[in-house]
């Protein structure tokens, strides 16, 4: 996975050859693989949506830990941001998550639960990840900040008992040509196998006879997501508007 200023994203792809900024290339950065508000980039698209949750304090630097475009394709079961203000005082963080519909949904975690270089959270799911997983769920946050490692896990509960578990651990390592390189021989087509994982898991679940949920049930359940037409390049927002450095691969 990447680790990225957003405002050194062009430096990133200028000094690189392997990296573009919505541009063809091996590892391709595209705003419109996240969060849209109509705005021009991402750093805008972030700050509109926050400013409609009721956060009123200016963006400092913004990480983001997540996957590029491989080879053109690109799937993020999940992105996280880590949001700083302009003295550099914490502000929030957010979990980009996504499901297999193009649908995407942010869940932010604001300074309040702070601590310790840790976002801490529970919330209430509302959003379609699993077909083997219901939607009046909780998602149980712990998001540590990158620095020379990278600590994060997301597990799920239903009714007090947390029957899922997840949990993503990495190492800093420098983003240069020769590394990428290296780490493409190691894991080539990397969002590919993410998605071919995901169906195989849900290919044995299905063998065992687990209960699916269908997507179209319970609509009133999926509240805040967000559609994303990969044909036409743009999103439908159904998210209702509610108050509420360096770069590195991992």
């Amino acid at each position: 996975m990447f680790a990225l200023d957003i405002d050194e994203i062009d430096d990133v792809a200028s000094r690189l050859k392997l990296v573009s900024r919505n541009k063809r290339n091996l590892y391709s950065f595209r705003d419109d693989d996240h969060w849209k508000e109509g705005k021009k980039n991402i750093r805008a698209n972030l700050t509109s949506y926050l400013h409609e949750q009721g956060m009123t304090e200016p963006l400092g630097q913004i990480t983001l830990v997540t996957h590029l475009r491989t080879f053109g394709h690109i799937f993020n079961p999940v992105s996280f941001y880590f949001i700083r203000g302009i003295e550099d005082q914490p502000l929030c963080a957010i979990a980009e998550v996504a499901n297999t519909f193009n649908e995407q949904k942010l869940f932010v975690i604001g300074s309040e639960y702070f601590a310790k270089s840790q976002y801490r959270e529970k919330q209430s799911k509302e959003f379609y990840v699993s077909p083997y997983s219901d939607l009046d769920t909780e998602f149980s946050f712990i998001l540590s900040e990158p620095d020379e490692r990278l600590a994060i896990s997301i597990n799920q509960s239903q009714k007090g008992k947390t029957y899922f578990f997840s949990s993503l651990v990495g190492e800093r390592r420098e983003l240069t040509d020769w590394n990428l390189l290296k780490y493409t021989l190691r894991f080539p087509f990397i969002t590919l196998q993410i998605v071919g994982a995901i169906h195989w898991q849900a290919l044995k679940l299905y063998f065992k006879r687990i209960r699916v949920r269908r997507k179209a049930a319970n609509p009133e359940l999926q509240k805040g997501k967000q559609v994303y037409l990969r044909k036409r390049h743009h999103f439908i927002d159904t998210a209702p508007k509610h108050r509420l450095k360096n770069e590195l691969s991992i």
